[in-house]
Order: structure tokens, then sequence, then C-alpha cells
């Protein structure tokens, strides 16, 4: 059996499109392979200025110029419609630090704690959703419906959808659930050399950024791959 681990973060673009093309990949590939999934967080400790908008970061807080940031948006849009992805980054919301957030409809002691949406999933897959629905679901509420996901009550909407119970939502945010588990993940990632993301790795080999269709199908055939 052919097992796969894939890093990703939900706030990754490239990583929805790698995503999608992994899922062709093994649709091409006619046979089974395991696919493991694990959260990668580019930005920890989160960006540096308290932007609202991914724009606003990448040009308060990434140091790019607006020239600079409209080549990576163009890009970005132009790979997502390849794949049937419909992603205006201009517009996506920037998730900010992990840092304990109020909610005005909820007990004023109740918080957001660290990287709720990496831990929705985790709480999903835990009772029985498809991680790779769950991750899609993730990718498109950030990239393409441009939703805030540091909010309890959109995540708790896109929790019951995914079939959790409301309150198992609501007991997850008001706890650090699962955030040693997202943490885990990405220190493997970090101890294992990954840098770019998405990041696909067999047998100890890795296949890093972003990737086609035909790579990965290559890579799970067993052809050598750099990071």
């Amino acid at each position: 059996m052919t097992t796969i681990t894939v890093w990703a973060d939900i706030r990754c673009p490239w990583c929805w499109m790698g995503h999608r093309r992994l899922g062709a990949a093994l649709e091409r590939l006619g046979r089974e392979v395991t696919v493991v999934r694990r959260s990668f967080l580019l930005e920890p400790a989160g960006p540096d200025a308290p932007d609202r908008t991914v724009r606003g970061a990448a040009l308060n807080s990434w140091g790019m110029s607006e020239a600079e940031w409209d080549a990576v948006r163009n890009r970005v849009a132009k790979g997502g419609r390849e794949d049937g992805l419909e992603i205006e980054m201009d517009g996506v919301r920037s998730i900010g630090p992990p840092v304990a957030r109020h909610h005005p409809q909820r007990s004023p002691t109740a918080q957001l704690s660290p990287y709720p949406a990496h831990r929705l999933i985790k709480l999903a897959v835990t009772h029985g959703t498809d991680p790779e629905r769950a991750w899609d679901r993730l990718f498109s509420a950030h990239l393409e419906q441009r939703e805030d996901l540091e909010d309890p009550g959109t995540l708790r909407r896109i929790g019951t959808e995914l079939g959790l119970d409301g309150g198992a939502v609501d007991a997850l945010l008001d706890s650090g659930g699962f955030a040693a588990e997202v943490e885990a993940d990405h220190r493997a990632a970090v101890e294992q050399g990954v840098s770019s993301i998405p990041a696909f790795v067999r047998e100890g080999r890795a296949l890093g950024g972003a990737r086609s269709t035909d790579e990965l199908v290559a890579f799970l055939n067993g052809a050598e791959a750099v990071r």
C-alpha cells in the first residue's frame, strides 16, 4: 500500500490547488493510496500587522509592493481557474495571530484558541468526516467564500455542515482541543525540512510547492523528487 503525507495550510491557495490536483492524480493512478493530511502553519505567530485582508498583510507585513502583489494575485487566480477554483485574493481575509478572542454572543470567559480552522478539521475527522471533504470545505470557506474563520459562529456553522454537533464545535472553540496535534504536525514538517507547501512526502522523499497533476502521478509512481 502506498502512503503519501501532505502538509498544507488552509490559508494557502496553492495548497487548495494541490489538494485538487492530488485528487485528480489518484483517480488517474487507478490504485489505492493512503493519504495522510497534516497541518502546516505559514505564520504560526500571525502577521506582524493586524490587517483584515491578505492583501493588506502582503503590503504591510510581508514587504510586497503593489506591483508584486498584483503579480501574485493574478498568478493565483489563473492557477485556480485551471483547477476549477475561483480565488480572488484581494478579498480573502487575513487570519491573525493565535490569541484568544471574545465572542459577544457567548460567555465573557469563552475564548477562541489558536488555529481554530485546523483544529476544526481534526475534530471533524475524529468524528468520521472524510478528511478530503473537511479540507476542501475549509479551503473553500477561506479562499473562495472569504468567510471569517476566526468567528465562532462561522466555524460552528461549517462544523455542522461537516456533520458535527454544534455543541461539540463550541466545546472545541472554548478549549485548546487539538491545538497540540496541530502544533505537532507543524513541528514534524519543520523537523523533516519541509519549507514550501503544499508538501507531498512519500517513502522519505518530498515534492514541494505548486506541482502539476502529471508531476504528482509521476511522484506516486516512484519518480525521484526534489524539495
